[in-house]
């Protein structure tokens, strides 16, 4: 597309603009044939009929080919819009489609193994709290034959026959 090229809300603008300024010329011609009426009430006059024919229909002539002008454009610019459509292609959209499905997967794995670390995680917590209540267990055993050396040696006697 051309840099430079209208958008339809501008157009629309100026048609809009257009409409206004007729309405507007439509206003002064109201009051100009008007002001004639009054005028050739008091003055007989005669008024050439075919001339203000002429000039009405020179005005929807006018307003018939800024119409066409405005058609012209907006046709243009939906096949331009066209193109540019056409352009994303179910290629490009197969490879989006894929892309999204991939990451939703490797969210999926992510929360997978968000979750299993944090099941692991609660059984190391577990198997810390046993060990540390066997580390209280040998403690106790090892002041028990401290404070008890015979005890100690005997059951290093019965631990060696066995």
């Amino acid at each position: 597309m051309a840099k430079n090229q209208p958008k339809l809300t501008d157009m629309t603008e100026l048609l809009l603009q257009q409409v206004i300024q007729l309405e507007h010329t439509i206003k002064q011609s109201k009051k100009t044939h008007l002001d004639t009426i009054k005028e050739l009430s008091n003055i007989k006059v005669t008024v050439n009929v075919a001339e203000l024919r002429q000039i009405e229909k020179e005005q929807r002539q006018r307003l018939q080919n800024d119409f066409d002008q405005f058609h012209r454009e907006i046709t243009k610019n939906n096949e331009e819009l066209l193109k540019v459509h056409k352009a994303v292609s179910s290629k490009r959209l197969f490879y989006l489609i894929v892309l999204n499905i991939f990451l939703l997967l490797t969210t999926g794995f992510s929360m997978y193994l968000a979750v299993k670390n944090t099941i692991e995680k609660s059984e190391y917590e577990r198997l810390e709290k046993e060990k540390g209540q066997l580390i209280n267990q040998l403690e106790n055993v090892n002041q028990f034959f401290n404070k008890n050396p015979r005890t100690a040696k005997s059951f290093k006697e019965w631990s060696q026959k066995q």
